[in-house]
């Protein structure tokens, strides 16, 4: 066997051992599972999308308006006490008004859209936000989502609780096969992306001409969880 052809068959088994034994270890006899932990904890910090719509002949005129309309917004919240450092732009956008008649299509005006985000760090002043948006001009509120400042370290413990039940559910799995855990193969962590939802109490206009109420918003509690998929070698 010449030196290259002996060269190349060394490197091939060098590659193909770790391969190998990676396939050993995964064909002895093992276990899968999951583990599972979550926590139901009320929202501490809340974002509100508000957006204001100006209509014009006019691009020009239509952001101009809009400009307007957001300056008075803008104005409106800070008295509220969400100064600039909270209130965010979202989106931004200028486009035509179209008519529609006998299937021909035409330029009737512009529309202008400006989209804020405010973020509210005191979840009980929702409502403040919402009115302080809706005596100023807004054309839309909503789409309030909640969340937690310490999410991080919530999830951090979660993670941990969540390997210890899959452990759990491994050694039940062992011990009715009569087997023992040996030791863990892999553990991979399956995130979650599923946005809490809020709920809304609207005050509703009181009657005689009377001025309706502060706006109520009850937002509700948040799970988070972890999930981790754990494989065990069994002995």
């Amino acid at each position: 066997m010449s030196r290259t052809i002996l060269g190349t068959t060394l490197m091939c088994l060098a590659l193909a051992a770790p391969a190998a034994a990676q396939q050993g270890a995964l064909t002895s006899p093992s276990a899968s599972t999951e583990g599972r932990a979550s926590v139901k904890v009320a929202p501490d910090v809340a974002w509100l999308t508000v957006t204001a719509e100006s209509r014009a002949l006019r691009t020009a005129d239509a952001q101009r308006d809009n400009a307007a309309t957001v300056d008075a917004l803008k104005a409106s919240l800070k008295r509220a006490g969400f100064g600039d450092d909270v209130v965010k732009t979202r989106s931004y956008s200028v486009e035509p008004q179209m008519q529609y008649t006998d299937g021909k299509s035409k330029v009737i005006g512009y529309i202008a859209r400006h989209s804020l985000e405010v973020r509210i760090d005191d979840v009980t002043k929702i409502g403040t936000a919402i009115d302080a948006a809706g005596g100023s001009g807004a054309t839309s509120i909503g789409d309030v989502r909640y969340d937690v400042k310490d999410r991080a370290s919530i999830e951090t413990k979660l993670l941990g609780d969540a390997v210890r039940d899959g452990m759990r559910r491994a050694e039940a799995m062992a011990a009715g096969a009569g087997k023992e855990v040996m030791t863990i193969w892999r553990i991979d962590e399956q995130r979650f992306s599923a946005a809490p939802q809020p709920m809304f109490r609207m005050a509703a206009s009181v009657a005689g001409g009377m001025p309706a109420p502060a706006t109520d918003v009850a937002p509700n509690e948040i799970e988070i969880q972890a999930q981790v998929a754990i494989t065990v070698i069994l002995k």
